[in-house]
């Protein structure tokens, strides 16, 4: 077989196992559509009522409890399926532990620099960035998806086309009442107070 092909397979044997974690197997295990269905809902609504146009670092603090709050059930269920015996292995166990300070320490990263005022964080901190990380990874710590190179991979490489996709249906779809509404508000209160001048 030719080497193209080789390479054309592996890519798109990443994208199914991508494309299954994301989209497939959460449908058949309810335990993992339980803690994804309010993570997806959520993500819904703050993407295209609140975000549709940027993030505040008010929402991006306010993402930040959800990876927050992710990583700490993270660590709950993976101490509970090693007291289980579901989970083996030095390196294995190692490895989990290490995602989850990761996922901890980029929520606490989010929140502490948030609240400090930082405009980065208005991009790392979006919904739509706190979601999709939290979607691949819990069905790895709830033990229904292998972690894997080859997984971690594809989380990595389809990243971009779960990010523009989403940026895609934003400027495509029109902007809400409700947004539209808030933005007329924010106007009216700006022209009605004005930034004082104290020098």
């Amino acid at each position: 077989m030719a080497w193209y092909l080789d390479i054309i397979f592996y890519f798109w044997e990443l994208f199914r196992i991508w494309f299954s974690a994301l989209f497939v197997i959460p449908f058949q295990q309810l335990q993992v559509l339980w803690i994804l269905v309010p993570l997806w809902l959520a993500w819904f609504f703050a993407e295209f009522f609140q975000e549709k146009r940027g993030t505040s670092l008010g929402n991006a603090v306010t993402n930040a409890t959800i990876v927050l709050w992710g990583s700490i059930d993270a660590a709950r269920q993976t101490v509970d399926l090693i007291g289980r015996g579901e989970i083996m292995g030095f390196w294995n166990i190692a490895l989990r532990f290490f995602l989850i300070a990761l996922i901890l320490s980029y929520g606490a990263f989010i929140m502490y620099y948030g609240i400090k005022g930082r405009l980065l964080i208005t991009k790392v901190g979006r919904v739509r960035i706190v979601t999709y990380f939290m979607a691949v990874f819990v069905p790895v710590f709830y033990n229904v998806v292998p972690l894997t190179l080859n997984y971690i991979i594809s989380i990595m490489l389809f990243f971009p086309l779960f990010y523009f996709f989403i940026e895609i249906i934003d400027n495509m779809t029109p902007t809400p009442k409700a947004m539209e509404t808030d933005i007329e508000i924010a106007k009216q209160e700006g022209k009605e107070n004005p930034p004082q001048n104290f020098g």
